[in-house]
C-alpha cells in the first residue's frame, strides 16, 4: 500500500505526514444521500454522489464539536435540575 505522504519525503513532520494519510484514506458520509464525502480541500469535504460541500475538520470530517455541545448541554442541565430541587427544598 503506497501511502500518499511520500511525496513529502522527510519535510513536514512525521505527525503531519500522519494526519494527512489518514485524511486522505478517511472516508465519510454525506449528511444529505449518504454517500462518500472525500476531501478536497483542509476543511471541505465533498460528496461524491451528489456533490454536497461540507465544512469540517483539516484532516477528519468530523470535528469533535458536536459531543463536546452535548456533555455542555448535559451538565448545564444537571447545573439547573440541581438548583430547582434546592429551590423547592427551601420553600
Amino acid at each position: 500500500m503506497s501511502r500518499s505522504s511520500k511525496r513529502f519525503g522527510a519535510r513536514y513532520g512525521a505527525k503531519i505526514r500522519k494526519n494527512v494519510d489518514e485524511a486522505e484514506s478517511h472516508e465519510g458520509e454525506c449528511p444529505e444521500c449518504e454517500g462518500e464525502l472525500e476531501r478536497e480541500a483542509a476543511g471541505i469535504w465533498k460528496c461524491t454522489e451528489c456533490g454536497l460541500k461540507v465544512a469540517g475538520g483539516a484532516y477528519n470530517q468530523d470535528t469533535g464539536a458536536d459531543e463536546t455541545l452535548r456533555r455542555a448541554l448535559n451538565v448545564e442541565t444537571e447545573e439547573l435540575e440541581a438548583a430547582k430541587e434546592q429551590i423547592e427544598e427551601d420553600e
